[in-house]
C-alpha cells in the first residue's frame, strides 16, 4: 500500500524544458502528474492525472519529473512508497 504523506523534500526539481514547437505555436497549459516514489526516494512511476491539452507538455513534463530525487517519506520512522502529487504551468510570457 502506497502512502500519501506529504512530508517530502525534493531538493533538485528542476522545471521541465518547455518545447520549442510548442513555444513556436502559442501551446499553454497545466498538467498535474501523480508521482510514485520508492522508498529511497526515486521517482519510480509517472502518471498524467490532469492532461494540458497538448501531448508535448504532457511529456515534457513526465521527463522532467522521472529525473527526480527526493528524501523518503517515513513511517514510524522506516522509509516507505508514497505518492504525491505534482503541478506545472506552461505559459508563454509577453503575449
Amino acid at each position: 500500500m502506497l502512502s500519501t504523506e506529504t512530508s517530502i523534500i525534493c531538493p533538485e526539481q528542476p522545471a521541465p524544458a518547455y518545447p520549442s514547437i510548442s513555444r513556436r505555436l502559442g501551446e499553454e497549459g497545466i498538467v498535474t502528474l501523480k508521482l510514485e516514489l520508492d522508498e529511497r526516494g526515486q521517482v519510480s512511476h509517472v502518471n498524467v492525472a490532469t492532461h494540458s491539452a497538448y501531448p508535448r507538455l504532457d511529456e515534457a513534463a513526465k521527463t522532467t519529473v522521472s529525473a527526480w530525487h527526493c528524501s523518503p517519506s517515513l513511517r514510524n520512522g522506516q522509509p516507505v512508497r508514497t505518492t504525491i502529487m505534482q503541478t506545472f504551468k506552461f505559459m508563454l510570457q509577453g503575449n
